[in-house]
């Protein structure tokens, strides 16, 4: 399990707007390209959406199922390749909101394994490099804003 946190100045309601907003996460993550909502309704539980990916030439989807949403202080998705839940969490603190990113693999595919390590078709040390990307998905959600 790989987390990563960050202090925003901005309130929960702001950051809450920018973490559930599936379609607009490309503008932050290294990885993440966007999503398109595909049923239900969008930031809701049992919502579904394709997100978009890219690394290096890269490209793929996954097909993803929002699991929990607690207003202004939680969204949660699962991913079905690899099986993988995906959680913000927002804690008011002073004048701000702390943001914590989590991601969490349930099960590795034979596929995704063989993409991991021999190949490294995306990016030897996975777990590191998905550390590395929610810190800077954070630091970009931080610098827009507090813009």
């Amino acid at each position: 399990m790989e987390t990563a946190s960050a202090y925003i100045e901005a309130t929960p309601v702001s950051v809450w707007k920018v973490v559930s907003d599936i379609e607009g996460m490309g503008r932050f993550s290294p990885e993440n390209t966007g999503g398109t909502w595909t049923s239900g309704t969008p930031g809701t539980v049992g919502a579904k959406f394709k997100g978009t990916n890219k690394h290096g030439l890269i490209r793929w989807s996954t097909h993803c199922t929002v699991v929990d949403v607690v207003d202004c202080r939680k969204f949660s998705f699962e991913s079905d390749e690899p099986k993988a839940r995906w959680t913000y969490v927002l804690e008011p603190s002073g004048t701000g909101t702390v943001l914590t990113e989590t991601r969490e693999i349930y099960a590795k595919p034979a596929l995704y394994v063989r993409m991991m390590s021999g190949s490294g078709l995306l990016g030897r040390g996975r777990d590191q490099l998905m550390q590395t990307g929610m810190e800077t998905t954070l630091a970009r959600i931080k610098a827009f804003l507090e813009s």
